[in-house]
């Protein structure tokens, strides 16, 4: 795949990027990220810290790979790099990586970059090929980035909802248009710039970034969700579907919880999680809610703005950036060709689009109050103890549901102590 040709206003007095102007090419790379699983997240952050406890949970499946908890080793790669070689059975690039040494690896089972990247670099190998089922956008429309990943179709009323673009007495700001090839290194420069900044344009393409003034003019734009997109059925592959109960023990002295006990069931639901698709993220915590930066609402909000404008080439891809499946990709290839999933994984093992309900052994597990899960021993109980008076900690037995399980979802994007942080754990003593 050749590199994307988009240009960027550069405003030099700031070093700030006001928007670019592309074409479908680059707009379907972008509106691929919402397809990222959410565990992605923590592969793109580079050092910087990820949202909540989002980083432990990723941690925990390490853990349990290393004591042999895992149900499958297959378990492994989905849970971390979720984004499965048969969701794209029909697309070399998922097979032999390009340049798999400047992605940080020379081997495809190595480079957890490059696999977890994958649905983003589908999209971005097929770009320019006529009729591939990634084409999400009219390939003769040009579009307008904003800095924050807001994507319009170009107009005059577009540009003049651009509030960077604009100074505070309504002129338009001096800009430089740049020239600038998008290549993989830029896609992954945007996608490692995303979970932190909300000037991703700026960050990825300009040398020294934003500084502190200009990130500060940034305008809030209140995203939109078309809650009437063909919704699904499945509820993020069965994720919330099952019940399972857990022990919670709580400190009174302190107000927090110290760790709860559980069955396989309560992990199942925790690290899956991270197979959850960021745009399933948006849609099931409510815009603004998520706290995955605002460009990831942006985004979102940008496929309802575009399905207005009738930019889509076809009535499924709304439906695919909207509400997915856990593995987007290949439901949409089932649901518009009927072809069989070509999977490895024994069918009965299975839920739709290859998503497994039960991912670790049978047993006791122990989980933190931020989310790292231990096998339960003596050893991972007693620590939690130590120092504590017993008549001062509260036992409660909890039964998570859909509601609970929303509330976790949330809690582990904002807080780096989950479980106390859910008021229903601290309010039904047994």
């Amino acid at each position: 795949m050749a590199a994307i040709n988009i240009k960027l206003a550069v405003d030099r007095s700031c070093n700030r990027v006001l928007f670019a102007d592309a074409g479908s090419d680059f707009v379907d790379v972008l509106l691929s990220f919402l397809t990222l699983p959410l565990s992605a997240l923590q592969c793109c952050a580079s050092g910087a810290p990820s949202p909540g406890c989002l980083s432990n949970l990723c941690d925990s499946v390490e853990r349990l790979s290393n004591s042999r908890l895992l149900k499958v080793e297959a378990c492994h790669g989905m849970l971390l790099t979720p984004a499965h070689t048969d969701e794209f059975r029909w697309c070399k690039s998922t097979h032999i990586p390009p340049g798999g040494a400047r992605l940080g690896s020379s081997s495809h089972s190595s480079c957890k970059c490059w696999l977890i990247m994958a649905r983003v670099l589908h999209v971005f190998e097929q770009v320019g090929r006529i009729g591939t089922s990634t084409d999400f956008v009219d390939d003769k429309q040009r579009f307008v980035i904003s800095d924050d990943m807001r994507i319009k179709p170009a107009s005059t009323s577009s540009m003049q909802s651009l509030p960077q673009a604009f100074g505070s007495d309504g002129t338009v700001h001096n800009f430089e248009v740049v020239e600038q090839l998008v290549g993989w290194e830029q896609v992954l420069s945007m996608l490692k710039a995303s979970p932190s900044k909300n000037t991703v344009l700026t960050d990825a393409f300009l040398a020294n970034g934003t500084d502190d003034m200009a990130a500060r003019a940034t305008v809030k734009v209140k995203p939109s969700i078309n809650h009437k997109i063909l919704p699904s059925d499945q509820d993020a592959a069965g994720l919330f579907s099952q019940e399972s109960k857990i022990k919670v023990f709580f400190d009174t002295r302190e107000k927090k919880v110290m760790y709860a006990e559980c069955n396989h069931e309560f992990i199942d639901l925790l690290l899956g999680f991270l197979t959850y698709p960021i745009s399933c993220v948006i849609k099931t915590t409510g815009p603004g809610a998520c706290h995955l930066g605002r460009w990831s609402d942006n985004l979102y909000g940008s496929v309802t703005d575009l399905l207005n404008a009738k930019c889509f080439t076809r009535c499924l891809a709304p439906m695919m950036l909207l509400d997915p499946s856990a593995m987007p990709f290949i439901a949409l290839s089932n649901m518009t060709c009927h072809a069989a999933l070509n999977c490895g994984c024994p069918k009965d093992d299975i839920l739709p689009y290859c998503f497994r309900r039960e991912l670790v052994e049978s047993g006791r597990y122990v989980v933190d109050d931020d989310l790292l899960v231990h096998q339960g021993s003596a050893m991972s109980v007693m620590k939690h103890w130590c120092g504590r008076n017993k008549v001062m900690v509260l036992e409660m037995d909890i039964t998570i549901g859909k509601p609970e399980a929303l509330a976790l979802l949330r809690a582990m994007l904002t807080s780096k102590a989950v479980l106390t942080a859910q008021s229903s754990f601290v309010a039904r003593p047994t």
